[in-house]
């Protein structure tokens, strides 16, 4: 069971790197100005702090909303509900491993 779990982490995180480089590559060549003013975020390679956090905050504001790039919309607006699907289904993992870590230890309370 754990290795199917993790399985699907690594999937998923695949998946979520995946969308995040469609993203950037297509805000580099179809809004520029943006992809300047997020700090020219990247991948991996020359990326920052910031940068991520920038774009991050771009995707949980809904900025991507005042585009009128219906096809950049929609890949945003994926993106960000996959980020928010891939979280959710972390956090129960992460709660189930601890409750079944921690599960004994209470027995004998």
């Amino acid at each position: 069971m754990h290795a199917l779990v993790f399985f699907v982490l690594l999937v998923a995180f695949v998946i979520g790197l995946t969308m995040h480089h469609r993203l950037l590559r297509e805000m580099r060549s179809r809004h520029p100005d943006l992809w300047e003013s997020l700090g020219r975020p990247k991948l991996v390679i020359n990326n920052s702090v910031s940068n991520g956090l920038a774009v991050q905050r771009f995707l949980w504001r809904k900025d991507y909303e005042a585009l009128h790039d219906p096809e950049f919309v929609l890949l945003a607006r994926r993106l960000r509900t996959f980020n928010l699907t891939y979280l959710a289904f972390f956090a129960v993992i992460l709660i189930g491993s601890l409750i079944e870590i921690f599960a004994p230890a209470f027995r004998t309370i």
